[in-house]
């Protein structure tokens, strides 16, 4: 009697899966498969427009400002001003190396030293020992030195803009000079 119930339950089920409501599935499913396409199409434009906008002020306007030899100029109700843009990220390989630079010219005060170390439940007094106090004990903090990427940007861009020797390449520097437009 058991399966004779399971067969009439089926059929109900079957019944509810009307030629209407294959209709609708299958109108939602091609309405998510366009606005999939809607999106990517859109995505590849905001891409292009991205890509002519960077064109124009990092590269289009600053050069025409330079054959100009102007640095701001007045358009429309916005300034365009020229505006010099660091990028600086130390290489891996040349950490030591500029680092010692740094050090050798007094300009170390930008290098941090990170000491790590983690203890366990109810050690939270030994926190506040010296790094020489956690080795006797046998911790081993991690030690990092590094330098923020904020200020060395910051740090690349004093130097360069106050004209004084760098190399560029050992701190993984670039400048460029771009349009910055805001309005009046």
């Amino acid at each position: 009697m058991e399966l004779f119930e399971d067969y009439f339950d089926e059929s109900e089920a079957v019944a509810l899966v009307s030629t209407e409501t294959t209709k609708n599935l299958s109108m939602l499913v091609r309405q998510l498969r366009d606005l999939d396409k809607k999106i990517e199409d859109s995505e590849a434009d905001l891409k292009s427009l991205k890509s002519e906008r960077h064109q124009l002020s990092i590269d289009s306007i600053p050069t025409l400002m330079d054959e100009m030899g102007i640095e701001r100029l007045d358009v429309d109700g916005v300034t365009v001003q020229r505006k010099l843009i660091v990028h600086a990220s130390i290489p891996s390989d040349r950490k030591e190396e500029a680092h010692e630079w740094l050090r050798q010219n007094n300009l170390d005060d930008i290098i941090k030293n990170d000491i790590t170390c983690s203890f366990g439940k109810g050690e939270d007094n030994l926190a506040g020992d010296v790094v020489g106090m956690l080795e006797e004990r046998g911790f081993y903090p991690k030690t990092k030195t590094h330098v923020h990427p904020s200020t060395l940007k910051a740090f690349v861009k004093e130097r360069v803009e106050s004209g004084k020797p760098i190399d560029l390449d050992m701190f993984g520097a670039y400048i460029n000079n771009a349009a910055e437009i805001r309005r009046k």
